[in-house]
């Protein structure tokens, strides 16, 4: 299977664990970010970016899916875009669309995917922009 294959794959199965939130799961998306995990997230609210370790992202995942549970949430995905940076690293980039009754947020996405020694693709670097 392709590099772009294998990572599209984990891409669009974070969408649906992100859809999950409503069914109070969240351990198998934890599962998808690396230990060496670094996130940035700017909220135009707070008028700041936000840094998140592999820690902090978990725990706010565990958070997320308190918060929406029973609660009709959807993600949508468009625009991807793969870039191979070595035979286990790829560079990705989407938009993403996050519905929650009649409000909708849209963020665009920058993420960077390696390969472990496990074999499993894990997110090793992310930084998104919301709208």
């Amino acid at each position: 299977m392709s590099i772009e294959a294998e990572v599209s794959k984990r891409v669009y199965q974070m969408r649906k664990l992100h859809e999950e939130f409503s069914n109070g799961r969240f351990e198998e998306m934890n599962d998808l970010y690396s230990d060496d995990f670094k996130g940035w997230l700017y909220i135009p609210s707070k008028s700041k970016v936000e840094l998140y370790n592999a820690e902090q992202i978990k725990q706010g995942n565990k958070e997320a899916a308190k918060s929406y549970q029973g609660k009709e949430i959807k993600f949508i995905y468009s625009g991807l875009k793969i870039i191979p940076q070595s035979d286990v690293q790829a560079a990705v980039s989407y938009e993403i669309i996050h519905q929650y009754k009649e409000k909708i947020v849209r963020a665009l996405s920058l993420e960077v995917w390696r390969k472990e020694l496990d074999g499993n693709w894990r997110m090793i670097r992310w930084y998104e922009e919301k709208g």
